[in-house]
């Protein structure tokens, strides 16, 4: 991976190249922007660099200056996420823009938008680090569920062998995604664009039905226990009412329960990657 390192301020400092940041890598060196990336061991000549356990251990020494410093692992200790800041800006005298890349798993209503409560009883550690983000003018994008390269949603269908992890699937139909390509544009756009302070949740502004995967990528028997499901659970047959699996597929009715539309609409975009299930 080609990366342009240079001594004025960058217009990005990637912080965790990983998944996310190889299709932000790829679109920005395609629109001719210069970044730097860190990674753990400093592989593809990026910056060998990694958040600490403690704080006190925390070293930015060999981190530019950015427009916009993007963090896309989470934060687990929110102290790390204030000393981060703090030192960064004090090494360099002047803020940036801190965007934060998390997930859409606390936002549990139906349907929920990026002005939905958060539920605090799904947070894994994460939350005290975005809460200082937003307060201090920050933006957290939370991402669906990621897709694209090597990650495919056929692969995830085998996850779910037992009779009770399909049953949820079919009660719970709706698999919202966003392709690492559409997270990309996203990212470039907000740092276009930054608004202060703001959380954004990203989907493909459409969903995915599991029975539909089941039925395409499940094993024989999957499938099986599925079929057993929608005839002979009451909360199964009551949720999808009469006929097969396909009948119920092809009558529809699942929508999406995450709306990210004031996002595109926003930063005027559309995105541009959906699955094929085939």
């Amino acid at each position: 991976m080609e990366q342009r390192i240079v001594t004025s301020a960058l217009p990005m400092l990637i912080l965790g190249l990983g998944w996310t940041g190889q299709f932000l890598a790829e679109l920005m060196i395609s629109a001719n922007l210069k970044f730097v990336a860190t990674t753990r061991d400093g592989r593809n000549n990026t910056i060998p660099w990694s958040l600490p356990n403690k704080c006190n251990d925390l070293d930015v020494t060999n981190l530019p200056f950015a427009k916009t410093v993007l963090l896309t692992f989470p934060v687990m200790q929110s102290e790390c996420m204030t000393a981060l800041m703090d030192a960064y800006e004090a090494k360099h005298g002047s803020p940036s823009q801190w965007m934060l890349l998390s997930s859409t798993r606390p936002f549990v209503g139906n349907p929920a938008d990026r002005h939905t409560p958060l539920d605090k009883s799904k947070d894994t550690g994460r939350m005290g680090a975005e809460d200082i983000i937003l307060q201090r003018g920050g933006s957290v994008l939370h991402l669906a569920g990621l897709w694209g390269s090597q990650r495919q949603p056929k692969g995830w269908v085998p996850r779910f062998p037992s009779r009770e992890a399909i049953k949820d699937k079919l009660l719970a139909r709706q698999l919202h995604l966003i392709h690492g390509q559409d997270v990309a544009r996203a990212i470039l756009a907000v740092h276009d664009r930054f608004k202060h302070g703001e959380r954004w949740v990203i989907t493909d502004t459409t969903c995915y039905d599991w029975i539909q995967l089941f039925l395409t990528w499940g094993s024989k028997d999957q499938i099986e226990v599925a079929r057993d499901l929608a005839v002979n659970d009451e909360s199964c047959r009551k949720a999808l009412g009469e006929g097969s699996l396909e009948d119920i597929v092809k009558r529809g009715g699942v929508t999406p329960r995450l709306n990210s539309t004031e996002f595109w609409e926003t930063f005027g975009l559309e995105p541009t990657m959906f699955l094929k299930i085939e």
